[in-house]
This record gives structure tokens, C-alpha cells and sequence, in this order.
């Protein structure tokens, strides 16, 4: 089961998906790449602020009490390495879809092992003393931040994921979230969502269990 806390200032696409198969293949990251390279010829003379799609990550950090000029969102991070001709790191099949759509859609995206998480999970606003570990081994202090929770605790955010739920090789069942501002068209949104389902299903197997787009009514 899922929530939302009131005054949680985002709504999430949350897809969630079974029998995925995650392997260390090519394949999206290479997807990722030609993307990154599409960016780049398209907006190489364009300053990145007057690229479309790029402010609704960025409405999405205020509103959730992150300065985007401190904190980039990871769909920037994503864009700026594109347009600045870097390359990225690849994790596993699964991870580099994510940040395919991520750069796609240039919204944060995030994707967890459905099988370490712990009963109910809310998005809710990180108690004090809350806190994890991040991707990059370094503590994250949750306090008064906006967070993905299950009955264990804090697991993820729209800025940095716990190494609790990360996804790896014997990874099974998967949870996708793409998360955007509350006045993000649902529509689009729910287009996206089946875009990166899709993605996952063609790349790592799978199907779909439970779809849905969780926010404030």
C-alpha cells in the first residue's frame, strides 16, 4: 500500500513491476548515449535554462525546499554531461534505463528492489534523527526533507537513494518512480510512465503489477 502526506508538495508515477531480469548488457546505456547525443545536437548553442522541460525539475526542487543552483536534480546532472559531451557511468540495465528516461524526460527518476523494501511505503517529510546512506557512501540527513519511506524507514528521495533498496543483478521485482511538481500534467505523466515501463519490459522482462500516479487529491 501507498501514501502521500498532506502538504507534500510533488506527486510520483510509480510503476511497479515483476520477474524483471537485470544484467550488466549495453543496452540502455547505449539508448542513453544516443539520447545524450540528440540533446546535444539540438541545443549545443542553447543555454541550458531555455531548454524545455528543464524548469519542471527545477520547480519541483523549490517547492520541495532545494535551491536546483545548489543542488542540481539528477535530470540536469544528466543534461549537463550531454551537452558538455561527458559520458556517464553504467550500473546495470535497469539503473541506465532509469537515467535514459531521466535525460528523456528530464525529470528525476529513481528505481528501487521491491524485495528489500518493508511493508506500507509513504512520501512523506523525513522525521528528525532520520537518515541513510547514499549511492555515494556518504551520510544523508533526511530531517524536514521529502522522502520515499516503507515501515524500516527513509529509502529514497528525489535527490539521493539509500543503498538499503538499491537495484542489482539479483534484483527481481522493481519499483520505477518518476517524480515531478504537483501542477505536472498527469496526462504526460502517465505517458511516461508507460514509456519507461515499456523500456524496462523490452530491455529486462517483466510485466507491470500496479501502475498509478500518487498524489494529493
Amino acid at each position: 500500500m501507498w501514501k502521500i502526506s498532506p502538504n507534500t508538495p510533488m506527486k510520483l508515477g510509480v510503476s511497479e513491476m515483476q520477474n524483471v531480469a537485470v544484467t550488466t548488457q549495453p543496452t540502455a546505456y547505449d539508448k542513453l548515449l544516443v539520447c545524450a547525443r540528440e540533446y546535444a545536437e539540438k541545443f549545443k548553442d542553447k543555454n541550458i535554462g531555455e531548454i524545455a522541460g528543464v524548469m519542471n525539475a527545477r520547480t519541483l526542487f523549490r517547492a520541495i525546499g532545494m535551491d536546483p543552483t545548489k543542488h542540481r536534480p539528477s535530470s540536469e546532472g544528466l543534461l549537463r554531461r550531454a551537452l558538455k559531451g561527458k559520458d556517464y557511468f553504467s550500473i546495470n540495465t535497469l539503473v541506465d534505463i532509469g537515467n535514459w528516461c531521466s535525460l528523456d524526460f528530464l525529470l528525476p527518476i529513481c528505481v528501487y528492489d521491491a524485495g528489500k523494501t518493508e511493508g506500507e511505503i509513504t512520501a512523506r517529510l523525513g522525521c528528525e534523527g532520520e537518515s541513510y546512506f547514499g549511492h555515494n557512501n556518504r551520510k544523508v540527513n533526511l530531517f524536514n526533507r521529502f522522502v520515499i519511506a516503507d515501515e524500516a524507514g527513509p529509502f529514497g528521495s528525489p535527490i539521493t537513494d539509500s543503498t538499503r533498496t538499491a537495484v542489482d543483478l539479483n534484483t527481481k521485482n522493481a519499483i520505477l518512480i518518476i517524480f515531478a511538481p504537483e501542477d505536472y500534467n498527469d496526462d504526460l505523466l502517465q505517458k511516461q510512465m508507460i514509456t519507461f515501463a515499456e523500456r524496462v519490459k523490452k530491455i529486462c522482462g517483466g510485466e507491470v503489477t500496479n501502475s498509478f500516479i500518487l498524489k494529493l487529491n
